[in-house]
């Protein structure tokens, strides 16, 4: 009876150990990563699906905009190079297949996944508290350009988005 008492708790423990190990990534990205701050590109207010949230695009997800991109396999894991610029914001520099060692100060690597017309990065679901939907929607369709978001990247270039930025107002 005590052996089988041990695998259930054994099995109880794991399921515990998993469930804790998907939300901790983004956890530890959040508590030691860099801040950076990213321009939105294109954003689809309208694509709300199971549950409320915008779908954000970036300047460092379409690879025309990486300056003599080499090319990757479809789901390929790259290292995006962003460098901060004198306004905050940081712009795509270059993609690497491995990540970059000692990179200048102004310099991050943020890991993300290839494929033949955006890169991925992890950060592209903003979500949104039902009671401002519609609030969020409005901001964003009609100061698009202002748009910012910020995220943090830690130092295996895993990024997670902490908060949206429209003009003076902050969405978290």
């Amino acid at each position: 009876m005590k052996k089988a008492t041990g695998f259930f708790l054994a099995a109880v423990v794991l399921q515990v150990l998993i469930l804790l190990g998907v939300p901790a990534r983004k956890a530890y990205t959040r508590m030691t990563g860099r801040d950076v701050v990213l321009k939105v590109a294109p954003v689809d207010p309208y694509s709300i699906l199971s549950g409320y949230y915008v779908i954000l695009g970036y300047d460092i997800s379409r690879p025309a905009d990486f300056p003599n991109a080499p090319k990757f396999e479809f789901d390929e894991v790259i290292y995006a190079i962003v460098e901060q610029q004198a306004d905050g914001l940081w712009k795509p520099v270059s993609i690497e297949r491995e990540l970059p060692k000692n990179l200048p100060a102004n310099r991050v690597a943020i890991r993300g996944h290839w494929n033949d017309w955006r890169i991925t990065y992890g950060i592209e679901e903003f979500y949104i508290p039902e009671e401002k939907r519609q609030v969020i929607a409005d901001d964003l369709g009609k100061n698009q350009a202002e748009a910012r978001v910020e995220v943090k990247v830690d130092a295996q270039g895993n990024a997670a988005l902490i908060r949206l930025r429209i003009q003076d107002r902050v969405y978290e």
